[in-house]
């Protein structure tokens, strides 16, 4: 079994697709289920697929769900929902939105910990005993070469440092903590569009800046989170396998 946050497009929707197909039982959360309208269709399609209401910053939402699936084991939580502010919020210096930036950090550092925590029985029953927090190669303090999205790269180096501590906490327990940064993937095979004007004008730019992570990249990130085991966890990978500096 997995659970999924932010489920309803991109990536978590990516990965809520690839788990189903593969046969696991997937809980695919989000904040607003009667939107979703895809994970629903997916939901319609496995079985192996429900969809719960989530907000990762929702403390009654979180006690609710944790509640419901009491004594359930979760081999793997997929701590996939966050802003992703590397395209919006605030990106600049001098003109900073702080209470955008509280926000930011408030879903993409304290929310996946929360989480992480309410679900942590769930997962030590498990076989797998995996916790999984999507992170950003923005958040490397060591790779930072231009002065943009403080507020994003802030709390993905926040996440990196609180999940590294997390994991060294829950080792001793079996349970193995994964920070891994997908990059943008291209989730809707932008990259082989055959009409163009399909294409988001933000992807565009992604695509002509070869910045975006190929569809694959989604499998490719299951197939580590598989092969991960305790002398893994805490390491901080790309979505490739390879080890990026803090």
């Amino acid at each position: 079994t997995i659970l999924i946050t932010g489920s309803n497009a991109s990536h978590g929707l990516a990965f809520a697709e690839e788990y189903a197909a593969l046969g696991w039982n997937v809980i695919a959360t989000c904040r607003t289920p009667a939107k979703a309208d895809r994970l629903n269709a997916l939901a319609e399609k496995f079985p192996n697929v429900v969809v719960e209401e989530l907000d990762i910053v929702d403390v009654d939402e979180i006690n609710a769900l944790v509640e419901k699936y009491q004594g359930k084991p979760i081999d793997v939580l997929l701590n996939n929902a966050a802003i992703n502010a590397m395209r919006f919020g605030p990106n600049r210096f001098g003109k900073i939105d702080y209470e955008w930036f509280e926000e930011i950090l408030k879903v993409n550092i304290i929310g996946q910990l929360r989480v992480s925590e309410a679900f942590q029985d769930n997962v030590a029953a498990s076989k797998q005993k995996k916790i999984i927090s999507m992170t950003s190669n923005g958040g490397s303090i060591g790779e930072v070469k231009v002065p943009n999205a403080p507020a994003y790269r802030a709390s993905k180096a926040g996440l990196n440092m609180a999940m590294r501590t997390y994991s060294l906490a829950l080792k001793p327990k079996g349970i193995i903590v994964g920070l891994i940064a997908p990059g943008t993937v291209d989730t809707e095979d932008y990259l082989n569009a055959e009409d163009p004007s399909t294409v988001p004008s933000s992807y565009e730019t992604m695509i002509k800046m070869n910045l975006l992570s190929p569809r694959r990249a989604i499998d490719e990130m299951i197939a580590l989170i598989d092969r991960l085991t305790l002398e893994d966890s805490g390491v901080y990978y790309w979505w490739t396998g390879r080890v990026i500096p803090w």
